[in-house]
């Protein structure tokens, strides 16, 4: 869905999930967030989450929710949309490395990475026992690694026009013929 407040009565894949007992996982980084990449104890403002543990999110299939978009419009979207994450569990990771995206956009802080390398990093997390979320991971930052290297060739390239309108080079000529004549009669 595009926009910027939701609710969970407006997406199917939230409503079946709680018709199936379950609450979605919200991925973003929080003080009562679950943090997926550290097994044990943790301390949440949200009572709700004490009991949940990383080993138990792993054991079940689970609707993992996105946010897509800048951090600003993220922040914007999560304020603007409470009912949906009061019927979510939150869940974060600790980023260990810089986004791939740096080279292309400046992130508002070195641990922030793209929806696609979060969407990556957290399938590794809860689904690490499984072999597709290895290759998925491979796959999205792969592609994602592809898509940077190619916007970087194409702006490094002086672009070429794909077509010249009808007279740009009688112009040009003409342009030229004057410029001599100038230089040659007006002295």
């Amino acid at each position: 869905k595009v926009g910027y407040n939701f609710t969970p009565d407006q997406l199917d894949l939230v409503q079946e999930c709680f018709a199936n007992g379950r609450k979605p996982l919200l991925l973003f980084p929080g003080e009562d967030s679950i943090t997926l990449d550290q097994e044990g104890s943790q301390d949440y403002d949200n009572k709700e989450v004490d009991d949940i543990t990383l080993t138990q999110l792993q054991q079940k299939n689970q609707l993992l929710v996105l946010i897509d978009g800048t951090w600003a419009e993220a922040k914007r979207m999560l304020l603007q949309s409470p009912e949906l994450v009061e019927n979510c569990i939150k869940v974060q990771f600790q980023s260990e490395s810089e986004s791939i995206y740096d080279s292309l956009r400046n992130e508002p802080e070195k641990h922030c990475l793209s929806t696609l390398e979060c969407c990556a990093r957290a399938l590794s997390h809860l689904e690490s026992s499984e072999e597709c979320a290895e290759r998925a991971n491979e796959y999205l930052l792969g592609s994602m690694k592809c898509m940077v290297d190619k916007r970087i060739e194409l702006t490094s390239k002086t672009p070429e026009p794909r077509f010249s309108r009808p007279g740009t080079k009688i112009y040009e000529k003409n342009k030229r013929r004057f410029e001599i004549k100038k230089e040659l009669f007006d002295k």
